[in-house]
């Protein structure tokens, strides 16, 4: 057994499941058992684009479902009875022409997974550098924010900044999704921020629940951070679900970067201020603290999109895939059995 993945021609949803399947070198074949009961294997009716964890690692092909009867058929089936625990198969079967440079190491997906890390990492950090202005000068301007004017006025600015960061990210991250919304995606970052910086408000309005009973002080404390390192994650992954599986761990990879970008910025500031500085200082001791911020979230975000999208199906994901015209190839060779079938 092992697990094939592929885009669904409908829905263009990112479907994986398990299969039972007979090899012979880059040649694999898998059977659709009660095939009336299932609809998979109806979107390989024509030649499609695949992975397929095999080898240790995930491997790109091409497969197409050969129904009883034809030669090709024949010669599916010859080569999924060299399983020893597999029977004589009655039902389709989907032959799978691995791409034979997907067995020669993954350098060039190495090289496109780093550029593509580059790219986010730089968007990313501006983005977030630049979206910060809004709640910095907001913060400045309103004045205290135990009014709730000032708040409301700070909450707004924090959309904003979710905004902004999430037309960066979109512009990278389409090119690797080409079908991601980016609409969607914005709108969904900038709703995450403002679930962010309300409940953080609130906490820093109520001082941290310090007058609440301890009981019901902690739980809710932990309650408040879990929501704010992990809401713009959420409701990210809402978009990101639909086009890559896995989507659900966007929300854990996107918590923990902010785990340590705020970590990050609390070591480079908190020694470098002082009291007494002048304005201009410990602005920029916050701008430096910021950027280095900014940049140690895209770099834990960065990571994980590009493993994760390494492990999608290739033809959705740009940053996976090994180009079209290698899949051309792969459609030619897979009309090669009729012709070995013949011959044999």
């Amino acid at each position: 057994m092992t697990e094939l993945r592929y885009t669904g021609n409908r829905s263009g949803r990112a479907i994986s499941l398990p299969v039972r399947y007979g090899r012979r070198g880059n040649e694999i074949v898998v059977r659709v058992g009660r095939p009336e009961a299932k609809t998979w294997w109806r979107n390989f009716t024509t030649h499609s684009s695949l992975s397929l964890w095999i080898d240790h690692r995930w491997r790109s092909g091409v497969g197409r479902v050969l129904m009883p009867g034809s030669r090709a058929y024949a010669y599916a089936a010859a080569i999924y009875r060299r399983s020893p625990s597999s029977e004589l198969p009655t039902d389709p079967l989907v032959l799978i022409k691995l791409d034979p440079e997907s067995d020669q190491g993954t350098a060039p997906g190495i090289r496109r997974g780093a550029r593509l890390w580059r790219r986010w990492l730089l968007a990313v950090t501006i983005g977030e550098v630049l979206g910060f202005l809004f709640p910095s000068v907001t913060a400045v301007v309103a004045g205290p924010i135990d009014e709730p004017l000032a708040a409301a006025t700070l909450v707004a600015a924090g959309t904003i900044e979710g905004g902004v960061l999430g037309w960066f990210q979109a512009s990278v991250l389409h090119e690797a999704l080409p079908r991601l919304d980016k609409r969607r995606w914005i709108l969904a970052t900038a709703f995450g921020a403002a679930i962010a910086w309300t409940v953080a408000l609130t906490m820093i309005m109520s001082e941290g629940f310090q007058r609440w009973p301890t009981a019901a002080a902690i739980p809710a404390l932990t309650a408040g951070v879990v929501v704010i390192v992990c809401c713009l994650g959420v409701a990210q992954w809402f978009v990101l679900r639909d086009h890559l599986v896995g989507a659900g761990g966007w929300i854990g990879a996107t918590a923990l970067a902010w785990v340590v970008g705020l970590s990050v910025f609390t070591a480079v500031t908190s020694p470098l201020w002082q009291p007494d500085q002048p304005t201009w200082l410990v602005l920029a001791i916050g701008l430096a603290g910021g950027c280095l911020m900014a940049a140690a979230m895209a770099g834990v975000t960065g990571s994980f999109l590009v493993w994760l999208l390494r492990a999608q199906p290739h033809t959705r994901c740009r940053a996976a895939q090994s180009g079209d015209r290698t899949s051309r190839t792969l459609l030619n060779r897979s009309r090669r059995p009729r012709a070995t079938s013949r011959n044999r």
